[in-house]
């Protein structure tokens, strides 16, 4: 029988008739999603659940990536630099090439992801964020992707041992004993309970996780109303204004004269020209002590040793790369002609003697680690300095990060080791031109 009190009032029948259409909105737009995400432009990325952020990556044939390369590390693997921040400016409503997942993708025609993230240690980079990734994506009812066929830890001489010594701090000393932390077995168990199982993303799975088009909605008005909103990021701005002023620039004495002496600490020669890199230029770990570094490099092998258990079918190889100071021939005093100026640092020169022997001494403990485990290797450096004799590979303002050119290098140096071979697990060895 028909209720005449329903229609009797026409709000609750049109209050009735948009939730329903609202619904059937969003339940074809949770159907259709999961096709799209490829699609999705780079400028909508923060709107997406933080598991899927793998699944977007346009360096594959396919939404979930069939035998596919996974790259895995801190910013270098995630592509930051400003080949990346050009293509959000210019390409923001695509979802461009930018980084070694493009490149080797495009060159090897083979699936490519990375579950790179900057500012990320190995016990991030190598621990938590792929194999939580993964569970988090495969916990969804739209998705199945399998492990991958090939694996390329980045290793950055920059500052990867410091990442790996803060999250230290941040996550094993408020609950681990540090007398224990080489004991191997304590370790492992350390990353498996802590790091895995106590992750926020593998606690929180719940069935409404499936609805991944109905969040990037939800985060993508949420997001447009606190920009209209919020006010201008001062600090940001800020922080922009300062590294345009710390821009990558060509050595003038005659203006050197009126410039303090600690910001000409990094000059470097490429193509004969003398380049002036900002003082906030990282170098080999030049602050840590002996033992603070092979607590680091623990750290990174023991995150590998616990990434290779959970990936057994995997082929692994690790990816050297230098520091930005480590990638150029670095200028002595006399050598770049400032030795008449006064203020300079007594230990000038003896400094860039400690960066180039600190990058080998690390290089050199990384290989071993490949060594030990069989791992294939390749440092970086021998191709980024061949070509900085008379190209400059990293960004005029963000110098932190290779430029376009710089990550074609780096995707060159790994296709001739690994993918053009018949032997692409060989071991090569450190080499500092």
């Amino acid at each position: 029988m028909v209720d005449r009190k329903f229609y009797s009032k026409p709000w609750l029948k049109n209050f009735f008739l948009c939730i329903s259409s609202l619904t059937f909105i969003l339940l074809i737009g949770e159907w259709l999603f999961p096709l799209f995400l490829t699609k999705i432009p780079l400028k909508l990325y923060g709107n997406l659940d933080r598991a899927l952020l793998t699944l977007v990556q346009s360096s594959k044939n396919y939404v979930v990536p069939k035998d596919y390369i996974a790259i895995l590390g801190d910013s270098y693997a995630a592509g930051l630099g400003e080949w990346l921040n050009e293509g959000i400016k210019t390409n923001s409503l695509s979802n461009p090439d930018y980084g070694a997942a493009h490149i080797l993708h495009n060159k090897t025609k083979r699936d490519v992801v990375s579950f790179g993230s900057g500012g990320t240690g190995s016990i991030e980079g190598l621990v938590s964020l792929p194999i939580v990734q993964l569970r988090t994506i495969n916990s969804h009812w739209a998705f199945n992707q399998d492990n991958p066929k090939q694996i390329l830890a980045f290793f950055f001489e920059g500052n990867d041992l410091e990442d790996n010594l803060r999250d230290l701090d941040r996550f094993y000393k408020p609950k681990y004993d540090m007398k224990k932390i080489y004991e191997t077995k304590y370790f492992q168990e350390f990353l498996k309970t802590e790091i895995i199982e106590n992750h926020s993303l593998i606690r929180n799975v719940t069935v409404f996780n499936n609805l991944s088009f109905s969040s990037f909605l939800g985060k993508g008005l949420l997001n447009l109303f606190n920009e209209f909103w919020t006010e201008e990021d001062h600090y940001e701005k800020n922080w922009q204004i300062l590294k345009n002023k710390e821009k990558l620039y060509q050595l003038d004495l005659k203006k050197a004269v009126h410039t303090h002496p600690a910001h000409l600490i990094n000059i470097a020669t490429v193509d004969n020209k003398k380049w002036v890199f900002n003082k906030r230029n990282m170098g080999a770990s030049l602050e840590l002590s002996g033992e603070e570094i092979s607590l680091g490099v623990y750290v990174f092998e023991q995150s590998l040793e616990f990434m290779r258990k959970y990936f057994e079918d995997s082929k692994i190889s690790i990816i050297y790369i230098p520091s930005t100071l480590s990638s150029y021939q670095l200028l002595t005093l006399e050598e770049s002609g400032l030795k008449k100026l006064k203020g300079f640092r007594s230990d000038y020169n003896l400094r860039l003697h400690t960066i180039k022997k600190r990058s080998k001494f690390i290089c050199n403990k990384i290989e071993e680690i490949a060594t030990k485990y069989n791992f294939g290797f390749l440092d970086a450096g021998k191709y980024i300095r061949r070509v900085t004799k008379k190209e400059i590979l990293h960004g005029s303002v963000d110098q932190d990060h290779f430029n376009k050119k710089g990550y074609y290098v780096l995707s060159d140096g790994i296709i001739e080791t690994f993918f053009s071979g018949d032997n692409p697990a060989a071991i090569r060895g450190c080499i500092y031109e």
